[in-house]
């Protein structure tokens, strides 16, 4: 028998079956396969499907083709299905239709490689395979453009665009060049493990749509940190909920490690519980507040759920700005709606000094965490706050960091219980932290599940983040160590012609992936270069707007600082480096300016140059897949002083030290 049924599969795909086995098989059996495995199919499907399944049918036999064939297979990341995919001599052939189409379009070409993309990144058996993504608009004329048929360094075979007529000789071509001797394993490909890392984007969009997120750290290390944290946070919130307590919660962890999607989650996983178990997510980081509404919300317009103002204001309950959620609150006697608080980023929050200088009111003349503490013990039963805290990254002034978090619980909130991790300790650059303070108190617990170890920012290399602490921590030794370990799969270059930076990101972006150029919102001599960091940008449509707007990160003309994408992520990017952080003459440390007026002064409080210093590892360590450093040459000082060109040698030099290789 040639069919192929293995019922723990059945939920992967609509139709399975060997090649010849499909060959061989009734058409109208196929279709009822696939009709009663799928949702709400129309006579135009059912038709699209029969032309499909004659084609493939014919060509397939026509060539002597053997393998495998699967029908509408789930890509779970993205809540869709590929079309067709063929598993033919180790290839993984991803077909996706365009049934009448006469044209091909950027927007299908997009669809057709991410779904390639997210089988070569994120489905294990597939890793190591080559993958073919093709593009069929049935009734369209032979592409008149040339298709090489080259791959890329991880295995991913370039887009192919065909017609009814060329799929299969295309398919046969590619055979005769990737092929290899013997056959995939289809019952371990099938059943293979698959680790979707989303973006904050796309886990957002999921959490609201699904109520729950499925696996998103590409390491088993990372998910089970991530699980095991989530299932600490939930037993936390049954605890306060049935012994009536307030509780805050601090989740640490080292930079990409999954804060935001483990706060993001919870969330989640309360929007279909009752109304005593309302959650809100708010943060301090209003792009990263801006971004993800703005996602949700053109999400859901695609939906048959959207209904015009009533979606934009739930959405807007859900994710709030922390200077919202305080301006609702503070003058108000009544518990919020919410039992749940979930503050994103809470190293970032206020100092008294700074609310004084930023609020007149004098309800408001209170550090944040004081203001939040009092507004969420106006609960009678019980509330909880998990404060998702990241440590080395705290870029404003007036940042209280977590100690005052513990202060206000410990001295003024006697009645709240405090969940930690010691490691919060050994990772903090808060030196005023009070450790005994914490550790002698009753109402302290040390739970190890509520620090995230693992980096899941890039799936392609957990290490990237030890690879920039080591750089930035002048230790380029072990910088080399861990570039050396990284670089094949988390590629990382330095240039001095931002030309060239700017083709090799163009050459890497695939699909709907984002790739940007970033900047200190210090660097200010990189005007010369036509690098402009503006104060403001339109941060939604540099994140969201497809690669053809010119607002969009895609179209490397507008500069995002620190300050825009902290919290938030992109595929590739350009780093630009400017002389606001330099060497010192010895080369031994990092020296610290700002520019003002006319000249670069140095920064002497050692807090802003902590600022500066973390400035740069934000930028570092925003790209998912790799980045590139862009380092100007400079001018003679007697040309222009503020742009030496040993400023920028002794930078350079350094990053070559550290292992960087030159493009």
């Amino acid at each position: 028998m040639n069919k192929v049924t293995y019922g723990s599969k059945k939920r992967k795909a609509c139709y399975y079956n060997k090649i010849s086995g499909f060959i061989n098989e009734d058409t109208k059996s196929i279709i009822g396969e696939l009709v009663r495995n799928s949702f709400e199919v129309g006579k135009d499907q059912t038709d699209a499907w029969e032309n499909q399944i004659l084609e493939l049918k014919n060509g397939l036999k026509r060539y002597g083709i053997e393998g495998y064939i699967i029908f509408e297979y789930d890509i779970l990341r993205m809540g869709k299905r590929i079309d067709v995919v063929l598993l033919i001599k180790k290839i993984v052939f991803s077909l996706e239709f365009k049934n009448g189409k006469n044209t091909f379009t950027s927007k299908d070409a997009q669809q057709a490689e991410d779904y390639a993309l997210d089988i070569k990144n994120f489905h294990k058996e597939s890793e190591n395979l080559y993958v073919c993504p093709i593009l069929i608009a049935t009734d369209a004329p032979k592409w008149s453009k040339e298709q090489r048929i080259d791959s890329y360094p991880d295995k991913q075979i370039y887009l192919q665009r065909e017609n009814i007529e060329t799929f299969i000789p295309k398919i046969k071509a590619i055979m005769g060049k990737y092929g290899e001797e013997g056959s995939i394993d289809f019952e371990k490909w099938l059943n293979s493990p698959y680790y979707p890392t989303p973006t904050i984007i796309t886990a957002a969009i999921e959490a609201y749509k699904s109520h729950s997120l499925s696996d998103i750290a590409k390491s088993e290390a990372g998910q089970t940190d991530i699980n095991q944290c989530e299932e600490k946070i939930l037993e936390i919130i049954d605890y306060a909920k049935q012994n009536k307590k307030k509780c805050v919660c601090f989740i640490t962890g080292v930079p990409g490690a999954g804060k935001t999607l483990v706060g993001l989650n919870i969330v989640a996983k309360n929007l279909n519980k009752k109304e005593d178990n309302l959650s809100v997510y708010i943060s301090g980081n209003g792009p990263l507040v801006d971004v993800l509404r703005e996602a949700l919300i053109r999400s859901t317009k695609q939906t048959e759920d959207y209904i015009k103002g009533k979606t934009e204001a739930s959405i807007n309950a859900l994710i709030q700005s922390s200077f919202a959620f305080k301006n609702d609150n503070v003058k108000s006697s009544r518990p919020t709606a919410e039992h749940i608080l979930i503050f994103d980023e809470a190293q970032r929050v206020w100092n008294k000094d700074k609310m004084k200088s930023k609020h007149k009111d004098p309800e408001m003349c209170y550090s944040e965490p004081h203001l939040f503490y009092n507004i969420m013990d106006r609960h009678s039963d019980w509330a909880v706050m998990v404060c998702l805290v990241g440590l080395g990254q705290d870029i404003y002034d007036g940042e209280v960091g977590i100690n005052e978090w513990f202060k206000c619980g410990i001295e003024e909130f006697k009645n709240w219980e405090m969940f930690y991790s010691s490691e919060i300790f050994m990772q903090s650059e808060d030196k005023h932290i009070d450790r005994a303070m914490i550790e002698n108190c009753s109402r302290c617990h040390d739970y190890r599940e509520l620090y995230l170890k693992t980096s899941i920012r890039s799936f392609r290399a957990d290490k990237q983040c030890q690879f920039v602490d080591f750089l930035l921590d002048n230790d380029p030794n072990n910088a080399k160590i861990i570039y050396q370990q990284i670089n094949d799969r988390y590629p990382v270059y330095i240039t001095r012609d931002f030309d060239k930076a700017k083709k090799w990101v163009r050459s890497k972006v695939r699909g709907s992936q984002r790739s940007g150029v970033l900047a200190c919102s210090s660097a200010q001599r990189l005007k010369p270069e036509g690098i402009y960091v503006p104060k403001d940008i339109d941060v939604k449509n540099w994140f969201l707007a497809p690669s053809d707007d010119l607002r969009s990160s895609n179209k490397l003309e507008i500069v995002a600082s620190e300050f825009k994408v902290q919290g938030l992520e992109i595929d590739w990017a350009i780093v630009c480096w400017d002389a606001d952080l330099r060497r010192e003459s010895n080369d031994n440390r990092w020296d610290y300016y700002s520019f003002r007026g006319t000249k670069w002064r140095k920064r002497n409080s050692l807090i802003n140059q902590r600022y500066l210093l973390n400035s740069y590892r934000v930028l570092l360590t925003r790209a998912r897949q790799g980045m590139i450093i862009f380092v100007p040459r400079g001018v003679d000082n007697e040309e222009d002083e503020t742009r030496n060109h040993k400023y920028y040698d002794k930078v350079f030099d350094y990053l070559l030290k550290c292992g960087i290789k030159e493009i």
